[in-house]
This record gives structure tokens, sequence and C-alpha cells, in this order.
């Protein structure tokens, strides 16, 4: 496969692990970093050309592709300059921080012929390609219904993670839950039809703004699933269950990167199912990485990337509508 010549933007804790993963294992040559910050500690670390101007990185190091590991906020500024380069984009989720901006990008992007890809790696994880195997091969029969929970003490100042979060609004669904969503219709092969939904902030909660989030969601194949997001428990203990209820039994996964089971109807015992060897945050960033790069070949594949997302996205906007309604808010397919 061919090496592109790669400008990374953005040099914060998702901007520096693309760059170790890209370095290691070599699928694209990065030529250089953009980063606002002119003062980042990494600068002189990593040993290449550093701009704080976009365009202007553009035009001297003339890049194939770009990657936007920036926070979300005016999204449509950069996406502008790459579109005027006639340069595709892998953006970091989310696209953006609200769903009309994010919907203004994709159909410029799609004017434009431009693939635009989102940095949804979860769906590269080896634990979701079995999971959706299970359901494809029908060995359970058809799934009826669900639960999804995602239970977490997150503590937005330590130094490894943004500090936007903290200050953003329904900073759970924008950077949380989106993947949850995604991974949803994406196993269960469906959009989802109709959200029912609630989100709130603890009185302990270091965020600023909602970090809770339950929500009922009904999918256009009939799959049910109550969801229970949160970013701010009262516990440190970290609790994941994802569990799929089918005809001739459940699909059952008790941790968010690995340990997934299947067990019969009638049946006491969990059958594990044994998942490949895997690294997280490098082995899925190089997967989704690699789906970009053959992406650019394929030339229709603009239509389908940019449009799948908005899908995702569109569950995160009906929740926070639910919420403020207090009513089931139906979901338009894109």
């Amino acid at each position: 496969m061919k090496k592109y010549k790669l400008l990374l933007v953005g040099l914060g804790p998702r901007g520096l692990n693309w760059f170790d993963t890209i370095k290691k294992h070599k699928i694209a040559n990065i030529i250089g970093i953009c980063d606002l910050n002119k003062k980042n500690s990494f600068k002189k670390k990593i040993n290449l050309p550093f701009y704080t101007n976009l365009e202007k990185s553009i035009i001297e190091l003339k890049p194939e592709i770009v990657l936007l590991a920036t926070p979300p906020f005016d999204r449509m500024k950069d996406i502008k300059i790459c579109a005027k380069y006639r340069l595709p984009v892998l953006a970091e989720k989310p696209l953006a921080t609200n769903f009309a901006e994010a919907k203004n990008i994709v159909k410029f992007m799609m004017k434009k012929k431009l693939l635009l890809m989102i940095g949804l790696n979860f769906r590269y994880l080896p634990v979701t390609k079995e999971t959706k195997k299970l359901i494809y091969n029908n060995k359970l029969g058809k799934p009826s219904y669900a639960k999804f929970i995602y239970e977490r003490w997150r503590d937005g100042r330590l130094s490894r993670l943004n500090k936007y979060p903290l200050f953003m609004k329904q900073p759970m669904l924008w950077e949380q839950s989106i993947h949850h969503f995604d991974l949803i219709r994406y196993v269960y092969n469906s959009n989802v039809k109709k959200v029912f939904a609630k989100t709130i902030n603890p009185r302990w909660s270091m965020y600023k703004y909602e970090t809770n989030v339950n929500a009922i969601l009904e999918l256009y194949n009939g799959i049910i699933v109550n969801y229970i997001g949160t970013w701010q428990s009262s516990s440190k203990i970290f609790n994941f269950e994802w569990r799929t209820e089918c005809e001739k039994g459940i699909i059952l996964q008790k941790n968010q990167f690995s340990d997934l089971y299947f067990n019969r109807t009638n049946s006491s015992k969990l059958h594990n199912i044994p998942l490949k060897n895997f690294k997280m945050w490098k082995d899925d960033s190089k997967l989704l990485l690699l789906d970009f790069l053959k992406s650019i070949k394929i030339k229709k594949n603009y239509k389908n990337f940019g449009y799948d997302h908005l899908n995702s996205l569109a569950i995160v906007d009906a929740c926070i509508e639910s919420s403020k309604q207090g009513k089931s808010i139906e979901l338009k397919q894109y």
C-alpha cells in the first residue's frame, strides 16, 4: 500500500497516540505537525516541522492526507482549509459539538467529493468483530432486546485527558456515548428509530454539564436497547456490561474491550469466546487508519462514511432533545 504523506493536526493526548502508532507501524509518512500551542512540550521531542497555522503547513509541506486530532470546536474552519487543497480528512470524534454543524460539515465534504472519516476506533476491536459475527451467523437466533451499561468515575483533571470536556455541554454524550451508540448501530446492523432519554449531572460532579445518561433506544429492526452511561459514578469501581438477549440464548460482554461470552437457553454455563491479542489504543488506531487509506482509492466511499456517522450523532442529538422535552424523539435516517 502506498505510504501517504500525512499532516498531523493537534498534539494533545490523542494526537500523541496517533504519532506513536503511525511511527511504530509505519503505515504513513508523518511529514509535519500543526498545533496551536507554540509552547507544546512535545514539540522538540518529535523532530518534525512544527506549525501553528494549518493553511501554511499545508502550503509548505504539501501533504496528501490530514489527520485532525483536535478538539471538536470550530471544526468547519479546518475542514474548509483542507478541502481547499483537495485533502481527504480523518477526524477525531466527535465531528462537532452540535448536530447542525456536523450535518453542514458532512454535506460540505460530500459536495466537494472528498473523503471524511470519523475516528470511531471501537469498531475495530476483536470483541466487536466477534460479537457482530455471532449475530450475523445467527448462532443464537435473532436478537430481541439488550442492555448496555457503562458506569465510571472519570477524573477529568488527569494529565493524560483533554480538559475541554470539563466545560463542554453534554460531555458524556458527545465524547463517550457516541462510541457506544455507534457500536450499537454497527453490531446490530440497524439505525435507531426512536429515543427516550434523561440526562443529569449529580451534585458531586466535577463537570459543568450533564455527565450521566439513561436512554431507551428503539432500532428499526425491532431491537430495544436499555442504555446507561455514566462519567460521574460515586464509586471508582468501573462497571461495564453489554448483554444481548436472542431467541436461543444471550451474548455477554463483561469488559469494555474484552471478555466475551455466550450462553444458550436453559443452560447455566457461559462459554468464553477466544479473542486475538490486542493492544488497545494502538492496534485499533492502526486498523482505523488502514481503513481510511484503503477508502481513499474507492472514489464512491466519500458518500458513505459521513452519512453513516450522522446516523450515530443523531442518537446523541435525540437524547439531548428528549431530555429537554420529556418525550420520545423520532430520528431521521441519513
